[in-house]
């Protein structure tokens, strides 16, 4: 805002003040006028009535005396007496010599208007008193005189009260504009320094605001890069603290059976509440939107909520493509949680909902393109990435690395008596037991059929031989009933090849494993044969090994 604009309020007010004043001035002068007039007529009207009373003959010296004694109640008016023409036969300010050497006054303003219309004013320089007076005449005629009655006083008296008036208002004048002045640069003063305060306080809210905007974006870039929920923790413990403050914070999500919400991601320290919870313990998953357990209104906290007493809470629904995935919760304790904070927690919990949707998205699509839909165990494609991966790790750490190979005996003769249902059951427990008999490190793998894959690391010739020892015991030992039908033993063929002793690579070690694999079903079956060191054969004995197994290796259940 310009500086000049405050001095309008004060010019206008002093313009406002001088025109006052001159208005003022001007009623005075017309007031004092009239008073002055009426005074004069008051006057006349008393020196008629002398005259009435006391005039008998035509002395002009007693009309001198009458005029004498009138003016010594009226100090500061002046008593003339003039006859019809013009002749001045009395006057308070002259002596009787002066008055008959007095000129004729029948050419006098106020003479000739009293004679026309029996009263009459004027104001002008009197040559006698040389100062301004104001004259007032009246006709007076009765049996004994013919003339005019005049009264005069001195506009001094006037003037000496418009000077007062003037003083008192320029005194009244230079006040008010000294107080102006004053207030006019203190509110500047203080307008600027509003001024000041509010772009601060502007300048650090867009501030905040355009870091909160930098923060939101990073959350959902990041969140959207994320691979797994251990990284979206990593994320929200460290971007959502920056946005909302030392506030604890947990996410939690919708199992897939839709019967119970599980923490996933916390932040601001240890949730201090319950990890796992049924939907119908939170009110704003029932209400299908925030919830804040104390409010001016009610005190109705969250059941999940009970162990952190009667302290603040907000929990808000997670909302994703139209439908609602979990919630976020807030614990606040005993800070307060604005109206702008408020809001932006509900655009955090819209990037969350959105973020964690299509990570959730990403798992199944990634689940459903390395695991096998029978079994549940990983498929081929994962089976390749994770055998290159391995080896390399196996090599940078100087270990070994064996991987089993392992094929069901006469499965497809099992098919044909048992049935395809029966066949998919023996594969699906098949794999459930070879899961539970192994190392957490270790990798099943469906390739096919009824092929399947164990990666081993960090596991040398020896110890890959007795795991192979040890699953053929099993498998040969597990009786499986399907429809209360039992299904007969089963058994299994391993072909077992270790890194770096059978080949350096993928392909050279699967290739050696396939070939222990079918000299262990030469052999008899139902058991386990290591490669050899060199993995090479004719061409004409793999090809009949091939041909010796097709029928096998093909299946209905691939």
């Amino acid at each position: 805002m310009k500086r000049y604009v405050l001095f309008w309020p004060c010019l206008a007010l002093i313009g406002l003040a001088i025109l006052s004043g001159i208005l003022l001035e001007r009623a005075l002068q017309h007031w004092f006028l009239d008073f002055t007039e009426a005074e004069l007529t008051k006057l006349n009207k008393a020196t008629k009535l002398q005259l009435e009373r006391n005039f008998h003959d035509n002395e002009i010296s007693r009309l001198d005396r009458i005029a004498d004694e009138l003016g010594e109640l009226k100090p500061d008016f002046r008593i003339t007496l003039i006859k019809k023409d013009g002749t001045v036969v009395g006057d308070t300010a002259l002596t009787p010599s002066e008055i008959i050497h007095t000129a004729n006054h029948a050419n006098r303003e106020e003479v000739k208007a009293a004679l026309a219309n029996g009263f009459g004013h004027a104001t002008r320089m009197s040559s006698t008193t040389e100062q301004d007076l104001i004259y007032l005449a009246e006709r007076f005629v009765d049996a004994n005189f013919d003339g005019f009655v005049r009264s005069a006083t001195s506009t001094k008296n006037l003037d000496e009260a418009l000077w007062s008036l003037r003083s008192i208002m320029m005194i009244i004048f230079l006040g008010i504009l000294i107080l102006l002045i004053i207030l006019m640069i203190s509110s500047e003063k203080a307008l600027n320094t509003r001024i000041e305060e509010q772009q601060q306080d502007l300048e650090g809210q867009v501030r905040t605001r355009t870091r909160e905007i930098e923060l939101l974006h990073r959350l959902a870039n990041m969140l959207a890069a994320c691979n797994s929920m251990k990284e979206a923790q990593q994320v929200v413990e460290d971007v959502i603290p920056r946005l909302l403050g030392d506030i604890n914070g947990a996410i939690s999500l919708i199992r897939s059976s839709r019967n119970q919400l599980e923490i996933k991601l916390d932040w601001g320290g240890l949730w201090p509440s319950d990890h796992v919870y049924s939907p119908d313990e939170c009110w704003a998953l029932r209400k299908g939107k925030y919830h804040l357990a104390n409010d001016e209104h009610t005190h109705l906290p969250c059941q999940h909520m009970h162990q952190v007493g009667d302290d603040q809470s907000l929990c808000i629904p997670l909302i994703a493509h139209g439908n609602t995935i979990g919630i976020m919760h807030l614990y606040l304790s005993d800070h307060e949680f604005q109206h702008d904070k408020r809001q932006l927690a509900f655009t955090i919990a819209e990037h969350l909902g959105l973020a964690l949707a299509n990570l959730n998205l990403q798992d199944k699509l990634r689940e459903q393109a390395i695991r096998d839909p029978l079994t549940g165990l990983y498929n081929r494609r994962y089976l390749e990435e994770s055998l290159e991966h391995e080896i390399m790790r196996a090599k940078r750490r100087e270990q070994c690395l064996s991987v089993l190979m392992m094929d069901i005996d006469h499965f497809k003769r099992f098919n044909d008596t048992f049935g395809h249902d029966a066949g998919d059951y023996v594969l699906k427990s098949l794999g459930s037991l070879l899961t539970d008999s192994i190392r957490g490190e270790d990798i099943v793998c469906r390739v096919g059929g009824e092929e399947l894959v164990v990666i081993l690391p960090e596991t040398g010739p020896e110890n890959a031989d007795l795991v192979a020892a040890k699953l053929c015991d099993l498998v040969r030992e597990f009786h499986l009933n399907f429809h209360n039908q039992s299904l007969g033993q089963l058994t299994i063929s391993i072909g077992v090849a270790t890194y770096p002793h059978q080949g350096d690579h993928s392909d050279g070690l699967m290739k050696a494993a396939d070939v222990a694999l079918y000299q262990a079903k030469e052999a008899g079956r139902d058991q386990f044969c290591h490669a050899a060191e060199t993995t090479e054969k004719p061409m004409s004995d793999t090809k009949s090994l091939v041909e010796q197994i097709l029928d096998d290796a093909i299946e209905p259940n691939d």
